[in-house]
């Protein structure tokens, strides 16, 4: 059930245009417009990845060939995205393009297609005969849902909204559910854990980066810089309903799954306190980076730890 409905860092390679007028987009190197389409954003790579590598991990005895099979099949359907984008994007294109360009992103898109298609027809191949097909049908007919949405959005330019960025979170880390079935053989209680779990950890820091270059565009629009813009509040707000949430759940005797969310709530916290001074907005992007992927690391690692102690 993996599909992108739209992440924060959603720049979608291709096309030269906008079919519909709203704007003219810039042309892609040459050099990409050649080869495959694969997703750009280090985000949606790490919230794909990290919870598939987790929903394997706390399954069982992970390292097997049916979880190669789950793991072709994610990425299948995960790069399929943008070229369907380019595809959709690119029948109008004529009008706003350079043919050539045109006919180069829709080619490149092409060999995409295919490669992608043949990989979620091997890998969903060997899934459909080694394991139930009912569990199979319905994670993949939910992927094709949520990357029909993706492409939806995306093509009406509303893959930034909050609908469809929480929607895309749900779809992406979905991959644990693909991946504990592909090795336990069948979904219970503990795959819906990993998977809820990560994708509040997911919707947590996304809305943190919402909240960051929202941030920077405020404090670079000239006058006073409001305190409490709206994807602060929702940071904020999506902090205190989580702890609520998982104090009432060390109320009910599970303490020890509070534990995979201390290191990226104090950092998610950090840099609230920091947006709300302005200094945090000096930091690099790259810096930036570098800390969600550490906080994700180490929240996957504890995840792994308390689910399969």
């Amino acid at each position: 059930m993996v599909g992108q409905v739209g992440t924060e860092v959603t720049a979608v390679p291709g096309p030269a245009c906008n079919p519909r007028g709203a704007e003219t987009r810039k042309m892609q190197p040459e050099a990409r417009a050649r080869g495959l389409l694969l997703p750009r954003e280090h985000g949606a790579w790490g919230i794909v990845i990290l919870p598939f590598l987790a929903g394997a991990v706390v399954a069982g005895e992970w390292l097997a060939w049916r979880t190669l099979a789950a793991l072709l099949t994610v990425l299948s359907v995960f790069s399929l995205r943008d070229s369907l984008i380019v595809l959709f994007r690119n029948r109008d294109a004529g009008k706003f393009a350079a043919p050539a360009v045109v006919e180069r992103e829709t080619r490149s898109a092409n060999l995409t297609l295919t490669v992608c298609l043949a990989g979620l027809a091997g890998g969903g191949g060997v899934l459909l005969a080694a394991l139930p097909a009912a569990p199979v049908l319905l994670l993949g007919s939910g992927g094709a849902v949520l990357l029909l949405a993706s492409v939806f959005f995306t093509v009406r330019n509303a893959q930034r909204s909050l609908v469809a960025q929480l929607l895309g979170v749900a779809g992406l880390t979905s991959s644990s559910l693909v991946a504990y079935l592909a090795v336990r053989g069948h979904l219970e209680t503990l795959a819906f854990a990993v998977w809820g779990m990560s994708a509040v950890h997911a919707c947590a820091s996304i809305l943190v980066v919402r909240a960051r270059l929202e941030s920077i565009i405020a404090h670079r629009k000239p006058g006073p810089v409001p305190l409490l813009r709206s994807f602060y509040r929702r940071a904020a707000g999506m902090q205190v309903a989580l702890w609520s949430l998982l104090g009432a759940v060390a109320v009910a005797g599970n303490p020890w799954l509070l534990l995979p969310f201390l290191a990226p709530s104090a950092l998610h916290w950090w840099e609230l306190w920091q947006f709300w001074s302005g200094k945090g907005l000096r930091l690099s992007l790259q810096r930036v980076g570098l800390l969600q992927l550490g906080a994700s690391l180490v929240f996957y690692c504890l995840l792994i730890a308390v689910l399969r102690g």
